[in-house]
């Protein structure tokens, strides 16, 4: 039986620690192979050159290549270099799929890189399975994701509030499939590191009390970014515990962001984590803040409370320890203050049911991939209504 040759584009730590349990079993599969491109901010030194993550891993990388032709500064830190970039990813990814002809793309999520290989191989009748589709997102993400939605011909969905929602966009109900969220699973087997090691690397204590922070910056409030991180800041700061923040995607307006933590030195920071890395410090943290889809996705599993700051993951399906403030200092302090009180916090953690967990989801997918019909029927799409 030939090989099916699956495509898979990785644009940042978000996708890629969804595709990596993914890849792990293509690898055991006899009938399936994989071509992996690395783009995006894999790429940057600023933001922790993660490409050397995924070679130390081992994985092979047949295609890499820069979707950002300047260097990101505040004088192009804003949507036109997104759409810049788009393009760009656009036409590079159209010569690899012309190139290497894969039976399927796998595509992920509400990221540009990703969005730019659905609209590619769409073009080129290559079928397109898609992972997460029909979740809220917000800011431009929301239209990213709903766009691959619609030019994606399987859909892999994490739950089924969002299958629901792609059978209102018109979906084929036979082409849905409710697999999970992969992320979790690759969490959970990574082997946890050692406080020594943090304590080295990071300077972290995590034998102690810590937050951790992740805050990007939201597309469509480019205006408020400063306000925004200034405010968490402010709070971290009067709350005085060790606190460890994370780089912030690369969307427009991330330079402000990360030169407002940097200029902070009583703070610990981190330009990327690997998977290892973030699954120790998520188990082990006091509380996750910011506005991360992390906070949403995966925090519940390791029942880990989240302060949820501002309007970037409005309408997403979430647990009970997500915590919804408002891009406030007094706010966000009074809630980190009401986390400290023992009782409230084992009230928020207790019996949390996750609702983008699910068993084996990268072997569902892998099952999926290799029994859908990849012919040029596929490909005919209709909106059902």
């Amino acid at each position: 039986m030939k090989k099916r040759k699956v495509l898979i584009v990785t644009e940042r730590r978000a996708d890629f620690s969804r595709f990596k349990p993914i890849i792990d079993k293509i690898n055991l599969e006899k009938n399936l192979d994989y071509i992996l491109v690395v783009t995006g901010i894999h790429m940057l030194k600023k933001y922790g050159r993660s490409i050397n993550e995924i070679k130390k891993i081992g994985f092979n990388i047949h295609d890499s290549f820069n979707m950002y032709p300047e260097d990101l500064s505040k004088k192009n830190d804003d949507g036109a270099s997104m759409s810049k970039s788009l393009g760009i990813a656009i036409i590079e990814i159209s010569k690899i799929l012309k190139k290497t002809k894969p039976d399927l793309v796998l595509s992920g999520f509400d990221i540009a890189a990703n969005l730019a290989v659905t609209i590619s191989a769409a073009h080129m009748n290559i079928p397109v399975a898609h992972i997460q589709g029909g979740e809220v997102s917000g800011t431009i993400d929301e239209s990213i994701r709903h766009a691959m939605s619609k030019f994606a011909h399987y859909h892999l969905a994490s739950n089924q509030d969002a299958k629901k929602r792609l059978i209102k966009m018109g979906e084929k109900k036979q082409n849905i499939f409710v697999v999970g969220c992969p992320s979790i699973e690759a969490l959970f087997s990574q082997k946890k590191l050692s406080a020594i090691y943090f304590k080295k690397k990071i300077g972290l204590d995590i034998k102690k009390k810590y937050l951790v922070v992740i805050q990007h910056s939201v597309t469509s409030e480019l205006s408020k970014v400063k306000f925004q991180i200034r405010e968490t800041i402010k709070a971290i700061k009067k709350f005085k515990m060790q606190t460890l923040f994370v780089c912030p995607n690369n969307d427009a307006g991330s330079t402000f962001i990360i030169d407002e933590i940097k200029s902070n030195s009583s703070f610990y920071y981190s330009p990327t984590l690997e998977l290892n890395e973030y699954r120790t410090l998520l188990e082990n943290c006091f509380a996750l803040v910011g506005n991360s889809s992390s906070g949403i996705h995966e925090a519940s599993s390791f029942k880990k409370p989240v302060i949820n700051i501002g309007t970037r993951q409005n309408g997403r399906l979430r647990s009970k320890n997500i915590i919804d403030v408002d891009y406030s200092s007094k706010k966000i302090l009074k809630e980190l203050k009401m986390l400290n009180n023992s009782p409230m916090y084992k009230k928020l953690t207790l019996k949390l049911i996750n609702p983008y967990a699910a068993k084996n989801t990268s072997q569902k997918i892998i099952n999926i991939i290799k029994k859908i019909d990849i012919s040029e029927n596929a490909v005919q799409k209709k909106i059902t209504y």
